[in-house]
């Protein structure tokens, strides 16, 4: 089980959640990519870069056992 939720909440008030807390963060990144055709991944890993400046950045392990984690400027939080 991961620590990551991602869902999608709809405009009808329905939501639609493609990785939910059940899933390990392998299963997560599987959402997106899988590695049937190519090497596989080391992580996922999402940026978002704030209207401050800030940079954040969610990285998501291939892996059935580990955990995403969250840094912010590049210091863990």
């Amino acid at each position: 089980m991961a620590n990551v939720e991602v869902y999608l909440p709809a405009v009808d008030g329905s939501a639609y959640w493609p990785i939910s807390k059940d899933d390990s963060c392998k299963e997560a990144v599987h959402v997106l990519f899988t590695d049937d055709l190519a090497a596989p991944p080391h992580r996922l890993v999402i940026e978002v870069t704030t209207e401050s400046g800030k940079k954040v950045e969610v990285s998501i392990p291939y892996s059935h056992t580990g955990n995403a984690s969250v840094r912010i400027n590049g210091e863990s939080v």
